[in-house]
Formats: structure tokens, sequence, C-alpha cells
């Protein structure tokens, strides 16, 4: 009897409330009250779910009409249920715990049925639902969405679907408008496909979507505004010409950035289907907008790089799409096209996205919310059926449970429960404690509010839900599961499943929920996988620990192996890739787990002395108190420490140098060597030495690294040289000649070796020997037949460059067969074999094959580039230069429109094809300028325009290709090429060719080969005074040939022009002419050029050098005629020799470098300040002669000084701006005129630019000399008289204000312990005057950004010298830090307009003027750095920041963020092993030095008493910040760089005080930043424990570089330093100059300055040294006077001085020289 009732309960209930009178149910209900004894309210509430879903999910009635009745009903039926069950009559809120449970019932029942009839009946009770919910809606939107999206993408539901999706859109537009965002794009993404599939078919659904569409649109305007980004660009289809003009409106005008930016938004959406179609309109914007793009990418600036490389970042993601369906294939070709419609962007331009550190130590709910806000709620989301979303769903509502997040936490429950508590008491079951109970609560409440507000309305319903997973049966087998055939979703997924059934501890439960969702989203599955395996590993068994040891072993040998066997890498390696990538993350994360933790262990047992430290720590402590104690924590550290060095390091190493992961390579391979053999590190106790094979593995890394100097340092190192180390060095320097003949050797040695008959040919492709390449492969294909396929695919190769179609056919066939293929051809062979495929579709006019072969073409490469692309840009860039190429065949070929090239061909006026050509040349420019990233590029082109007969562009190409072989030093193959110009006659190609002997040292011939070609110029363009220049003294035979032309275009001027100009800088550089001939050469040039600033600045050096000449020589002369009174002493002089008086080049010189400066800045930085000293040292020789017996020198000074009049006129202001401290230094020279003029130019600069120039006048203003600080004063006044503006005139007044103040500032002592000063209170009158129209002192603010110069439009350009709006100051934090350091400098942030804070250093008693000039001085070799080419291709610079002198001993520094001191740095990695304790460290070392003092020579000390103490470290540093090896490699070199310039100009400047603290390093790139430069010019030296090292190299500062040391890039890198500073001597010993008319305060205590200039002896030595350590002496270095050397002695004599322990252990001992 129970049981029927029980069973039959709720359709009985069902059928009783749907009877008309309310007999029925009445009797129903004494019947049932009668058999059980329960009231009405028991019944309802036993039968509710059940009930529910019979009155609305019935499916036993079949007549239509009986169903609308029933279903009319429905609301009014529940309403009544409600009141018998709650006594209150709100449907939403009794439905809401039951809605989801209908909802998946309809699904069950209806949707899933075969009946199409039925199937249309669940839409409808879907509409009858969303109408009961009413306000509630909102929470259920997502599941909901699921639904109607399913419905709409079967054919037979569409109607039904779309009109309920209408009607859904207008409910939730009424109820919650905030939630209509969230349905936007993903309405838009569904419905789109539909717009554009339906062009004829059905336009009823058009229509309507149509409708759904505007809706969304035009009545939700208010939400529209705000959320307008989220609206993903919309196709422009006819129909949406409504929607699209709203949306247009509401978004306001838009720049392609900002599109843009909304773009990568959308990329990175939750939902598949918003990214494809985001993706689908990126595609076509690129290909509406190619000009723009480009335009926006070749901009130079910060903002437009960000936004490429955000957008490069999110397309690499899209290639690494997961999903299986059509949609996510699609997604991939398309993110694929659009990285090759963007061209191959030099990575070195491109931002890399900083990978966030994996805190992988964090408590469980932790793990929880981070599960569930970022992954789990996204799944929910952008689940596309509902499989998936109610895994995710159970997923979520496990672990709310697990974090004791009760179903009374939601808001809107409790809100509407709360009448219907008042009658029924919530009975708590006894045994639970209050208190227990209690701290549940209190957890879960803390978790719930942690969430964002959204995401807790989307979860909410999984507080209530009561979903199950079927428990799975663990038939998980022993032994490792990866199989190579398998794809990474079923390894992940098998592998998971088996570590969630070992799981342990509190944690299992997690995971356990997690495993219905981990199927089918991958994210989800790789972030879960390091905690599973770290669960594993810390808590599981023996057992566990050795499956996940030989689960990773597995993969990583599948890896290592796979190359060796005889097969081509087909598909399966594309998901190894992906699997070994997880692996490798998994690693890293597991051994940053081991780090953090044994930090956390080492820093919480050293005693904490600062206040910081004890914070940080008490956050740490959470982590260590939930174990019990740290025992523990200890064991689980060394469980994984155990499983880390269980995976050999070499099986790493060479798994991901399969993997073409090189940077991963090197980071394990040298940890091994490192603990096998130690690292070369002369300035440590011990230096190790290597085995051969070793460094034979290492120069294979670094060859992949394109990292050629890292090589030579290899090679060095090495006892003896094998012939493939030789291979490989030659092969990375581009010898191939010498390549080729070590491959013929190797050949004889095993001449039946395929390997080495392959290397041969490679060689010989590389060198560009086509032909002879193509007779080998015949010879090949006919001697070793068994691997005709290897020959096949490398003849192709030069098959198709050639445009030999019919042995590229053949050679097609033969690599299509099968057959053997030797492992060297690698992918490229294979990408050309893709090329020379679509190329010969093309021939055949098969269009259809064309595009079919290029996307299968960019499908094959999608899976590498996808696992590259989690790794960073540049592991990827190989692979989207091929995409890159790709995309150019697609053009070449729609451009054909179906015709083959051999028969279409262009001319170069053809509107279409010059169109498409300036493209190219476009995107070529904006690759890497390396030769493999161009030359199948520059091939194709080659090819392109030798189809159409275009000979001239075809050697333009070769040219190209030339240069680039040049600058790569592939001498051998660059001439190749440029023999290969010469023959398709292209025009210039002489310079090339001169210019290629030059770089091999061959000057006679260069020079030659110029001659030759002016003389064989038009007589006429060439000029016959520049053509008898070129014969005297020649000795090349003359044979002018007769070359009569009349017409001459200014094109072939120039020509001539830039020939002659390479010809007279070589004579002049070389010396092989007399001086007139030499100027009559620099003389034609500016005639034929007469726009040209290079030709005057030439001859203005070439003039300048005589005239320091003749003045060397004439003031030589001039002592022995002392007795003469002064005046006849020039007279004699200019009597004595014939010669010209050497002041009678000064007008010359002066006024070819005006003429150069007037037509351009390109040498503005070396020109100008060049020239304004030689008008001061005229100026003061000028003075001191007696004028009126020398009439020459008056006339000469009157013609002096109107050119430098004429510059004041012609000279656009920002150039005086660049130069403005050098003329603020000569405010007191002795000549008035001169003074009167200089002053007159900073006026005119101050009121132009009167933010930058206030600020670099500030220290001058406050001057303690009188004269300068009145001329100063006198200057500011006359400028604040010009300017009629109040605005410009109160700038100055408030100027003048704000210096006070901060002078006071940087003096203000503060309480004796204090560590901060309270600004508000202390200076209140500060605080007031904020905010101010003052400028943010940053550096950016203040250097010049030099426009693009334009020689018509000089004017227009002086607005975009700085960045548009610079930030001005705001305000000031109310706070000021005192750092505890000497004098108590004071660490201020200032306020910027554009919100962002910036701090400063005020610091006190010290003269920054110093490190102002350094700054000027850093500023002005990072400009030369970047015009020379080696330096430039390595990218060399100085970190510069502003420095702000604001009196003559005081001043503000600009903070240098992210960045920490060496001392620092080291002291943690110490204390962190245990090596160094606070307390007893530092004076036991003292105590060691007094002990030794006298009884031991103090290298012998240092080496076997304190260096032993602390094995050098600093390579952890680098392992610690920067935990993804592409970015630690990065990083590695970043240092080495930064750290081999600054060494160099350290040393040249005599830069002193090296210790740890003023050397910092920026944890987000590497450089090395150095501080405080109050030590210049020797100052070191002077000391009484004198600083006997030209720069630190201590063993530590060795040991960052990498186990090879100093050897490899630092040298090499210190070498092309050294060889640019020495190059540029001239210009950079103009910058110091200022210090010897300013002097610092130091030089000039000794005697007091009266107002006029003097000469300072002090600055007159500093300078002399400078300038002899520019020649190559060693001055300084406790060293005797050398003989200049060359750079290369010069780097390495440093460098050993440096590193030598006799000097290191004769420093001050706080120095630290071991650290």
């Amino acid at each position: 009897m129970v049981q029927l009732i029980v069973n039959w309960l709720p359709k009985v209930l069902a059928y009783a409330l749907h009877r008309a009178d309310g007999e029925e149910l009445l009797s129903v209900l004494q019947f049932y009250h009668e058999q059980t004894g329960s009231d009405k309210q028991e019944i309802f509430a036993a039968a509710l779910p059940a009930l529910l879903d019979e009155l609305v999910c019935f499916t036993d009635e079949d007549e239509s009409n009986e169903i609308s009745k029933r279903l009319m009903k429905v609301p009014q039926v529940i309403k009544e249920v409600s009141g018998i069950l709650t006594g209150d009559e709100d449907i939403p809120a009794f439905l809401r715990n039951h809605f989801v449970g209908l909802l998946n019932s309809i699904d069950r029942k209806m949707l899933h049925a075969e009946d199409i009839s039925l199937q249309r009946q669940a839409i409808k009770r879907i509409e009858l639902l969303i109408s009961l919910m009413g306000s509630h809606l909102s929470t259920y939107v997502p599941k909901l969405m699921v639904l109607l999206m399913q419905a709409i993408n079967k054919e037979s539901l569409q109607d039904d679907g779309l009109s309920v999706l209408h009607f859904f859109i207008k409910q939730i537009a009424q109820i919650s408008p905030s939630s209509t965002k969230h349905v936007i794009s993903q309405v838009f993404a569904a419905l789109v496909p539909f717009l554009e599939r339906e062009t004829e078919s059905s336009s009823s659904h058009l229509n309507k979507i149509v409708e759904i569409l505007e809706e969304l649109v035009l009545q939700n305007r208010s939400i529209l505004k705000e959320h307008i980004g989220e609206f993903p660009p919309l196709p422009t289809i006819p129909a949406l010409d409504r929607v699209n003009r709203m949306i247009s409106a509401g978004r306001g005008m838009m720049t392609l950035n900002d599109q843009l930016r909304d773009i990568i938004d959308g990329l990175n959406h939750e939902n598949l289907n918003v990214r494809y179609m985001v993706a689908s309109e990126l595609s076509k914007l690129l290909n509406l907008r190619r000009e723009d793009i480009m335009a926006l990418i070749t901009k130079v600036g910060d903002a437009n790089m960000d936004v490429m490389s955000a957008l490069i970042t999110s397309l690499l993601r899209g290639c690494s799409e997961q999903s299986r369906t059509m949609v996510g294939q699609r997604l991939k070709l398309i993110c694929a096209d659009c990285l090759g419609a963007l061209g191959a962007i030099d990575p070195s331009k491109v931002k890399g996205f900083s990978s966030i550190r994996f805190e992988i130590a964090c408590s469980d709910d932790d793990l929880i919310f981070e599960l569930i806000h970022k992954h789990l709620a996204r799944a929910f989301r952008a689940a596309p059926d509902t499989i998936i979303q109610d895994s995710a769903a159970l997923a979520i509502q496990e672990l709310l449970k697990i974090a004791g997040c009760e179903a009374s936490l939601d808001e809107n429950i409790v809100a509407s429960t709360s009448q219907a508590r008042g009658k029924r008491l919530v009975k708590l079951p006894a045994s639970v404690e209050d208190g227990k109970f209690v701290e549940v609560q209190g957890r879960g409440q803390r978790l719930w509010n942690r969430f964002s507000s959204y995401v807790k309305e989307i979860i909410a319903p999984c507080l209530t839900s009561r979903f199950q997973l079927p428990s799975m049966s663990d038939s998980t087998s022993s032994g490792p599961i990866y199989r190579p055939s398998m794809s990474f979703r079923r390894w992940i997924f098998f592998w998971i499943r088996k570590l969630t059934a070992h799981a342990t501890g509190s944690r299992a439960s997690i995971f356990y929920a997690c495993r219905g969702i981990v199927r089918h989203d991958m994210q989800i599955a790789m972030y879960l996988l390091p905690y599973l395996v770290l669960n594993a590993v810390c808590d599981g068994t023996e057992d566990a620990r050795c499956g996940i040891t030989e689960e990773i072993l597995s993969v990583l040998d599948a890896a290592a192996s796979e190359n060796c066997t005889d097969v081509v890498k087909g598909i399966s390696s594309a998901h190894n890739e992906v699997c070994i990538q997880a692996v490798f993350t998994l690693l890293d994360n597991l051994g940053q787990w081991v780090d953090d933790i044994q930090q956390e262990l080492s820093l919480s047992q050293s005693i904490q002395t600062s206040s910081s430290r004890q914070q940080t720590l008490k956050s740490k402590e959470k982590i260590i108190n939930q174990s019990s104690d740290s025992d523990q924590v200890l064991i689980q550290c060394k469980h994984v420490s155990e499983l880390l060095a269980a995976i050999h390091k070499m099986t790493l190493a060479r798994a991901s140098f399969r993997c073409q992961a090189y940077a991963r390579s090197l980071l394990y391979f040298e940890s091994h060597v490192r603990e096998k053999s130690g690292s070369f590190n002369p300035a440590s106790e011990k230096s190790g030495v290597f085995e051969d094979e070793d460094i034979s593995f290492l120069m294979e890394i670094y060859s992949g690294l394109d990292e050629p100097d890292g090589l030579c340092g290899f090679a060095s190192l090495r006892k003896s040289k094998s012939l493939q180390d030789h291979l490989l060095i030659n092969k990375k320097a581009g010898n191939w000649a010498e390549v080729l003949t070590s491959c013929e050797q190797a050949l004889q040695m095993e001449p039946t070796s395929v390997q080495r008959h392959s290397d041969v040919v490679n060689c010989l492709l590389n060198m560009c020997h086509l032909q002879a390449t193509i007779t080998h492969v015949d010879g090949l294909i006919s001697r070793i037949p068994k691997f005709k396929k290897t020959w096949c695919m490398q003849g192709v190769q030069a098959a198709w460059r050639l445009g030999r179609w019919d042995l590229m056919d053949e050679y097609l066939n033969g690599a299509d067969e099968e057959g053997l293929v030797c492992n060297s051809s690698e992918s490229n062979a294979l990408f050309d074999m893709d090329v020379a495929k679509i190329l010969q579709a093309i021939m055949k006019k098969d269009q259809f094959s064309v595009a079919k072969k290029i996307t299968l073409s960019k499908q094959a490469l999608i899976a590498p580039l996808a696992a590259a692309g989690m790794d960073s840009y540049a592991r990827a860039y190989p692979f989207v230069v091929k995409l890159h190429m790709l995309r150019e065949l697609e053009d070449y070929s729609s451009l054909l429109g179906g015709e083959s090239f051999l028969e279409k061909s262009f001319v170069l006026y053809d509107s279409d094809f010059s169109k498409l050509m300036v493209s190219w040349e476009n995107r070529l420019k904006l690759t890497q300028p390396s030769l493999w990233a161009r030359e199948p590029l520059l091939a194709f082109r080659r090819l392109v325009f030798g189809a159409s007969g275009l000979n001239a562009q075809v050697g333009e190409c070769w040219i190209q290709y030339a240069k680039l072989c040049r600058s790569a030093g592939h001498y051998e193959t660059a001439s190749r090429a440029i023999l290969e110009a010469k023959a398709s006659g292209a025009p210039n190609v002489h310079m090339e060719k001169a210019k290629l002997l030059w770089s091999t040292r061959r000057a006679d011939g260069a020079i030659a080969e110029l001659q030759q070609t002016l003389l064989n110029m038009p007589f006429e363009v060439v000029g016959s005074a520049a053509i008898s220049s070129i014969t005297s003294l020649s000795l090349v035979p003359l044979n002018p040939q007769a070359l009569l032309c009349d017409t001459q275009s200014s094109n072939e001027n120039r020509g001539v022009a830039k020939t002659l100009l390479l010809y007279s800088r070589w004579i002049h550089y070389t010396g092989q002419k007399q001086k007139e001939d030499v100027i009559n050469l620099y003389s034609r040039v500016k005639e034929l050029q007469p726009k040209w600033e290079k030709g005057y600045f030439y001859l203005a050096k070439y003039c300048d050098e005589l005239l320091v000449d003749a003045r060397k020589r004439q003031d030589d002369k001039e002592p022995c005629s002392k007795a003469v009174p002064a005046n006849s002493a020039l007279v004699a002089a200019t009597s004595m020799n014939t010669e010209r008086s050497w002041w009678s080049y000064l007008p010359d010189v002066l006024l070819f470098y005006a003429k150069g400066l007037h037509r351009g800045h390109r040498n503005l930085f070396q020109a100008l300040p060049r020239l304004l000293t030689l008008w001061f040292d005229f100026g003061s020789v000028y003075h001191k002669s007696n004028t009126s017996a020398n009439k020459e020198l008056k006339t000469i000074h009157g013609k002096v000084m109107s050119i430098m009049r004429g510059c004041l006129n012609d000279f656009p202001t920002y150039q005086w701006l660049t130069v403005l401290p050098q003329l603020v230094s000569r405010i007191c020279h002795q000549n008035e005129e001169i003074v009167r003029l200089v002053k007159y130019i900073i006026t005119s600069v101050l009121r132009k630019y009167p933010q930058q120039a206030l600020w670099t006048m500030a220290a001058v203003t406050k001057s303690t000399v009188p004269s300068r600080k009145e001329a100063a004063a006198e200057i500011i006044n006359a400028a604040r008289r010009k300017s009629n503006e109040a605005s410009v005139s109160s700038l100055f007044v408030q100027f003048a204000m704000l210096i006070d103040h901060l002078i006071k500032l940087c003096f203000h002592p503060g309480q004796t312990k204090a560590r901060t000063i309270n600004i508000l209170t202390e200076f209140s009158a500060l605080k007031r005057m904020m905010p101010v129209e003052i400028i943010m002192p940053t550096q950016q603010s203040l250097t010049v950004n030099l426009p693009t110069y334009d020689v018509d439009t000089p004017e227009s350009i002086t607005s975009e010298i700085f960045y548009s709006d610079l930030p001005t100051i705001s305000g000031i934090a109310d706070e000021a830090d005192i750092l505890s350091s000497l004098q108590r400098p004071k660490k201020i942030i200032l306020l910027g307009s554009d919100g962002i804070e910036r701090p400063f250093l005020c610091k006190p008693k010290d003269d920054l003027r110093k490190d102002a000039r350094m700054m000027e001085f850093n500023a002005m070799v990072n400009r030369l750095l970047s015009k020379s080419s080696e330096s430039r291709r390595r990218k060399l610079y100085i970190r510069t920041f502003a420095v702000i002198p604001l009196t003559e001993d005081c001043g503000m520094v600009e903070w240098v963020p992210h960045t920490c001191g060496l001392r620092q740095i080291l002291q943690d990695i110490y204390i962190s092993c245990g090596k160094f304790d606070r307390q007893k460290t530092n004076p036991k070392i003292k105590r060691i030095y007094d002990q030794c003092l006298g009884k031991m020579p103090e290298d012998e000390m240092l080496k076997n008493k304190i260096l032993p103490m602390f094995p050098p470290a600093f390579h952890k540093w680098f392992l610690n910040m920067f935990s993804e090896p592409a970015a630690w490699f990065r990083a590695r070199v970043a240092y080495a760089h930064t750290t081999a310039v600054w060494s160099m100009v350290g040393h040249i400047v005599g830069l002193g005080d090296r210790h740890g603290e003023n050397i910092l390093f920026d944890s987000t790139t590497g450089d090395c930043v150095h501080v405080d430069f109050s030590c210049l010019f020797d100052k070191g030296l002077q000391l009484e424990k004198p600083e006997l090292v030209p720069f630190r190299l201590t063993q530590n500062m060795i040991d960052g570089l990498g186990i090879t040391g100093y050897e490899g890039i630092f040298l090499k890198v210190c070498e092309i330093t050294l060889s640019v500073l020495r190059a540029h001597r001239e210009t950079l010993m103009s910058v110091l100059e200022t210090f010897i008319h300013d002097p610092l305060v130091e030089w000039t205590k000794s005697h007091k300055s009266s107002g006029v200039e003097v000469q300072n002896p002090h600055a007159q030595r500093a300078i002399s040294n400078i300038e002899a350590r520019l020649q190559g002496i060693v001055v300084g270095v406790g060293a005797a006077p050398s003989l200049p050397l060359a750079v290369e002695g010069q780097a390495r004599r440093l460098i050993a001085e440096a590193v030598s322990h006799r000097n290191l252990g004769k420093m001050y001992i706080w120095w630290m020289p071991w650290f």
C-alpha cells in the first residue's frame, strides 16, 4: 500500500490540482491523511520535486489543445501549492530551488526525445518557466542560454527557439538590465553566422534575428553606452544596418588602436563562438585597412607596440585552442591567418608577456576560490552544451559544499524566505556543537564574500542544486599511461583520473569534485595538474611517487628518442610537443614550490630585524603553520626534490632541445654541468674545467638560440676543437666556405655517410650556389637512390629559387615517394616543399588546389606554432615567418586571378601590382633583419619580379640579400649575391660591392671599385674638379669611357652623390690624398645634393680635423718665441710659416656644421656640441689676444659672430634645447659679445619650452658663485618679460616656490630615529601649492624626442618634440620615507595629473650636477650605440633615469622601479642556503681581516679564508626571478649586455665606489642599473683605501653571466662598446667639457673662483685621463704607464685587472670583494 502511495502521489496530486473544483483535491488529501497520518503540508512537501515535474514537464498528453489548456493553468496551480507549503503565494521565490531541476528534466525528457513535436513543446515549456521566474531570472541566464542555443542550432526548432530567445531577452531587459551585458556578445556570436549563411533560403528567420539583435541594442541604450567596448565587432551586412549604426553611434569616433583593443578583449572572451566571430572580423579588418595597420606598427611609440604585442599574444593563444569542435578548428586557422596578415613583426620589438608566478603553496580555500572564480565560472558560462555545463555546475556545487557555503548565503533566498521562517522554526540537530557550526559558517561566509557580485549571481543556484556524479570505476592500469600516438586531451584526462583516484588528504575531495569537468575543459585540467601531482608526491605513497616519475619520463623519453628513427615527423609529433610542454610547465611549478618553501623556512629561521620583514613573514607563516609543523614541510620538500632529482637534467635538456625549446634546454643543461664541473670564474676560489662533449652540446644549444657571441665563449674554453665544433662556429658566423671545407673533409673520412652528403648540399644551398646544388643532388640521386627522398627534398629548395620548373616538378614527385629520410631535413625543407607545391598549382592555373594547398600548409604549421607560442613569441617566430610567406603567396595568387605567372606579367605602373609591392616592401621592413627570416621572402620576391621581367627589381632583391649577408658576416654568400645582382643589371651594385670589400678589410679594392665607378659616370655630373681630384695621386690606370649623357635626373645625382661621399670618406679615412683634393670631393657632394645634411656634416668634420691639426702644430711652435711680447708672437706665428693660421679654418667649419644642422638633425648630437665648443674656445683666444695688432683675427671674430647669429635665427629651438646644459655652463664666458648671444639663446629656449628648461636651470639659479646666479636670474626675468601670457609668467613664480620647498625638504633632518616625515604638517605650504602646472621631471618628460625630419616643412615639426600631454604634478603623498643611509635622503611620491604615482629621491649634501652630467654622457653613449651596426644589432644601451640638481649640493633623482641592490639580493640568497647570518657573519669577516693584516698577502687571505665561505650564487637570482626559460635567457643576456656596457663606460669616466648598494638589478628585465655617481673622475683612487679595480667584476657578478663567465657575451660586448666609445672620442669629450667650465664644488674649494671662468687644474687632469683611456692607454688601474692598446687588448687587460685577487684583496673591506 505504502509503496503504491509513494509512487503515485505526484501524479494523483497533479491530476487533482488540475480539476476545476477543489472537491477532488480535498477528498484525495483526506484519503492520504487516513492512510499515513500526515497533514496536507507534509504530504505536499513529500511530493514536491516530482509534483512540479509532473505539472510542468508532463509528456503523456497528445492532444495539442489539451496541452495548452493544462499549461494555461500551471501558474495558478503552482501558486496554490506554494500557498499550502509556505503560506505565501510568491511563485518565483518558491520555484527558485527547483528551477534548475525542471530545466534539466525538460532537457532530458523532451529536448533529447526522438519526436520533433515533443522537442517543440519543450521550447514552449521553457518559455513558460521564463515567464514564471519573474525577478529571479537573472541568476539562470547561463543555464537558459545553453538550452536556447542548442535549440536554435537544430534546423527544426529554429523558429520556436528564436521567438523564445526574443521573449527571454525582453524579459531580462525589463527585470535586470545589468545582466544583459553578459548575454549580448553570446547572442551576437550565435546569430551572426545565420545572417552570413542565409542569403537566399528563409528570410523569415532573417527578420526575426535582426529583430532580436535590434532589441538587444535599442532597448538597452544605457547599458550599451557603458559596455560598448564589450560589443564584438559585427560584420557589415545590409540587414544589420540599423544595429551597426546604433553601435557605432554609441562607440563614437574610434581610432584604429581602440578598435584593436576591443578586438583583443574579444579574442580573450570566454565563449568560443564569440572568439571565432571576433577573429573573423579581425581578419577582415587586416585586409581592409592594410596601410593603416602598417603605419601603426612602423610608428615608434610604446602605446602602439603594447597593442600589437597584446594582439600577437592573443592570436598565439587562439592558435592553441583545445576545443575539438568545428568552430575550434576554424578559429585556429583564422588566428594563423591573422598572424600572417600582420606579418612577422620582429620579436625584439614585441614586448614579452610577463608570466605570472604560479603560487602553488596556497590554502584549500584559496584553491577553491581560484578554481571557481577563474576557471569553473568561465566554463559554466561558456559551455557549448548542457553536459559540459552540468559537469561545471556539479564541480561548483561540490566545492562550495566543501568550503562550507550554506544555501543561506544567497541574499535573494534569505530575503524571500524570511517571512516563512517565522512560522517554521529551523531545528538544528543537537549533535552539532554551536562553536563548530559557527566556525564552518564563518569559513563559508569568508569565501563567499571574495567572489565578485557577477560570479555570485551565476553560482548561486549551485548552493541549492542537487547534482550527482555517477561514481567512476577505477580502471587505472599500473605503469605509465602515455603513448606517442595519444592525443593531448586523452593523455591529460587519463592521467588526472589516475591521480585523482590516488589523492589523499583534504584536497582529495576538491579534486574529486572536478573530475567530470576535467574531461571537457583543458584549461581546468592544466590548472589542476600541478596540484594533483604535488598532492600525490607530498602525501601519497611510494608507489604513487614512482608512478609520477615514470609518467613524466615516458613523455620525455618519447621526445628524446623521436628523432633517432629515420621517420619523417608526422602528425603525432604535434601532440607530443604539447604534452612535453605540459610536463615542462609542471616541473617549473614544482621547482618553484620547493624554492618558495625553502625560502620561507630559511627566512623564518634567520632572525628578523626589519619590520618590513616581519610583515612578509606573517603572510608566509600561514602556510607553514597549516601543516602541523615545519618538519612535515621539510619531508614534503624532500619528496618533491627527490622527484625533481629523479628526472635527470640531461634527459630534460635533450628533450627540450628536440622540441626546439633551446632556452629551456640551456637552463637544464647548465645546471647539470654546474653540478658536475662548476663554472669558469677566475674571481672565485676555484674555477671550473669542462669536458669537451659538454661544451659541444652547449654549443649546439647556443647555435639554436641564435647567440653567436656565446658560441665564441665556449670555443675559448675547450681543450681541443673537434671538426663538429669547427662546423658549428663557422655556420653561425656564416663562413660557409670554411664549413664546406670541413664538410668535404668529413666526407672523405666517411664517404658513404648520408648525413655528410646532406651537409654538403646544405652548405651549397646556404652559399647560394644553387646551380651547384642541383648538379650535386642529381649525382646523389643516381649514386645513393635509397635516399632519393632526402635528395629530392633538398633539390626542391634550389629548384624553385632558380625558377627551374621542370626540375622542381621532378623533385617534387621524387620527394612524395616513399623512401628513407635522413634527419637533417628539418621543418624548413618540408615547408619549402609546400611552397613549391603551391607554385606548381599556380602554374597549373588550378585556383581551388592553390587555396587547398595553402590551407594544408597552414594547418601543418599550427600545431608546432601553438606549442612554441606557449613559451614565447620569439620561439614561435620561425613559424610566424612561414605564415607571413604563405600570406604573400596567397596575395600573389589572387592578383594573378587564375592565370599562371609564366604567362601573365605585370608592369611597375600597374596600380594593383605596385600597391602590392609597396605593401610587401613595408612588411619586409618589419621582419627581423636576420638572414634566415628574410631569405625565403626575398627569394619569392625575386621570382615574382623575374616572372614579369623586371630585372632591376630582381637585382634590388639580390642587393638586399647581399646587405643582410654582409651584416651577418657571411661574406662568401654576399659576394655571390652581388654577382647575381650585377648580372640582372641592378643600379648601385658597385656601392654594395665596395662596402663588402671594405668590410673584409680590403680597403684598396673598395676605393678602387668606387673610383672606377665614378670615372665611368657622366662627366658633367661628377664635375671636372672632382674628377681631377680623383685622378691625382691615383694608382689606378685610367680608362674613362666616353659617356655623353644629356638627361640628368635628380635621382642620378643622388646616386652619384652617395658614391662620391662614400669615396671621399674612405679617402679621408685612409689619408690617400692631399687635403685640397679631399675638400674638392666633399664640396662636390654638397653641390650635387644641396639639401642633404650628410654632405655638409662630413665636410665640416674633415675641416675640423684640419683645424685641430694646424692648431696643435702652431701651439707647439709658439713657446720658442716667448720672449717676444704677446701680440707680435701671434704675428710671428703667422709670418714664420706660410701655412694658414688655424683660426682661418674656423668660419668654414662653423658654417658647414651650421648648414648641415639647418638641413636636418641626424647628426645633431655630434655637430651642435662641437660647434659650440669651437665657438667658445675661439672666444677665449680672441679675448686674450691683443686685437688691435691682429686685423685677421678681428675679421674672423666678426665672421664667427655673424655665423652664430645666423644659427640663432635658423635653427629650430628644440636643437638648442638639446645642448642647454652646455650653454648654461658658459654664461660667465670672458667674451662679452659671446655671453650676450648665449643669454639670448637661452632666453629663447625658455620661452619656447619653459617646463623643460626650468628644470635644467634650477641649479644655476641657486649657484653659490654670485656672477652665475645673477646671470641666471637675468635670463629668467628676460624670458618672463617676453612671454605675454599670464599663465606662463605665473609658471615661473610657481616654479621658484616649488624649488625652494623641495630644497628645504632635501635638507630637513627629520626626527633622529624616525623613518618617515609627515609632509602634511611639516610642509603644509608645499601641500597647499598643489596642483601645479609644472611637468613631472621624469626622464621621458625631459628628453627631446626628435621628430622625423622633412626638409620642406621645418616649422611644422616643433609640436612633436615631447610626447603629447605630459603629466604635471597634481599632488604629493602625505608621508615621505627617510632612507637609512648616511645622508638620510627622503623618498617622496609625487602624484601625476595622469593618476600615476611617481617616487623621487631627494638627496642632500651631494653635488648632483655630476650625476646629471653623467646621465647626459650616458644619453650620448646610447645615441652612439644605436648608430653603430654591431651594437644596434645587439640592442646595447645604458639604463638612464632623470637627475635634477636643485642647488650645487642637493637635488632629486627619479626612482628606478622594480630594482634591488646586488648586496640585498646576495644576502637573501646566502641566508636562504644558510651561509649568512645577519648578526654574526660580518663581524667574523672583520676579525679575519684584522688577524691576517700583515701576516699573509691579501690575495691569499681572500682566496683561502673568505671566498670559501661564499660560493658564488648570483645565478640563483635569475632562476628565481624568471621562472619561464625564454624569459630567463633574455634576462641573462640583458644582464650581460648592460653590465658590460656599464663596465666600459664606468672605466672610461673613472667611476668608482661600485659597492653592492650602488649596482641595482631590474627584476623585470635583468638589466643592470648603476646609481650614485659621486665618485667620478678616478676619485676612487684618491681614497685612503684606493679602489684599484676598473669596475666591479667580482665572483658573483661573473656567476650571473652563466657557466662560461666573462668569456663570450660579456667580453664581446665590452669590445664593441669600447670600439664605439673610442671611435667617437671628440663627441664624448664635448659633453665632458661642461665640467671644466662649470666646475664641481669639490674642485673649487682649493681656489675660489671670481666672477669670470678660470681654468681648473683638477678638471684638466680628469679630462686628460679620460682622453688617454679613449686612446687605449690603461690609466689609473694599478698599471705602469702603458702604450696604447688595441680594443681587444684593452678589454682583456681591464677584465684581468678587475678579477685579479691581488687587486680585490686590497679593496676596502665593506666594498665586499667576496660578494
